[in-house]
């Protein structure tokens, strides 16, 4: 029974936040919004999913957010490209240890891949539309800090109950007392 709890309950976190954070991405909720721009809730997902794991998970969890994104609103510009690129950056993140897993390094490195992500999507339009680059990247430079601030404000919401849910802590061990 154990064992089957400690199945079922990770992945029953991985589609619930997932599908949350698919809802939270197609709702305009009043207070959250800064500039006209909405939290980027998938991109805070793939970050704090990514920071603890392989490259190979991180790569199939972005391939399949992006393409969760591109059913959501449609598939230009693709967002399969841009969550791949930060799986690739953001994954084992602190195998090196350079750095410690807590909530302010996570919201630093969201606020960083938000404007990595912001970029690529710039790049597909210059490269794929008639669009004037010069509107394409004065909508780039209103968009992509207002994405990046909100985006990493944000990122506590999502990060304390998905990691307090993937790594339950252990109970402690009763302690012992000498008489």
């Amino acid at each position: 029974m154990i064992l089957k709890t400690q199945i079922i309950q990770p992945i029953l976190v991985i589609f619930i936040s997932i599908l949350i954070s698919c809802l939270l991405l197609m709702w305009r909720i009043p207070g959250m919004e800064l500039v006209g721009v909405t939290p980027n809730w998938l991109l805070i997902w793939l970050v704090v999913w990514s920071v603890k794991r392989n490259l190979w998970q991180s790569m199939v969890a972005a391939v399949s957010l992006g393409l969760i994104w591109d059913s959501i609103s449609g598939d230009f510009p693709t967002h399969v490209l841009g969550l791949a690129v930060i799986a690739l950056l953001t994954s084992n993140v602190y195998e090196g240890e350079y750095i410690k897993e807590d909530v302010i390094s996570i919201v630093v490195i969201v606020f960083g891949m938000a404007i990595i992500s912001d970029t690529i999507t710039a790049l597909q339009y210059s490269f794929q539309t008639t669009i004037p680059l010069i509107d394409i990247w004065l909508k780039y430079q209103q968009t992509s800090l207002a994405s990046a601030i909100i985006t990493s404000l944000w990122t506590p919401l999502l990060y304390y109950p998905f990691n307090h849910f993937m790594n339950p802590s252990k109970k402690p061990k009763s302690r012992r007392r000498f008489k």
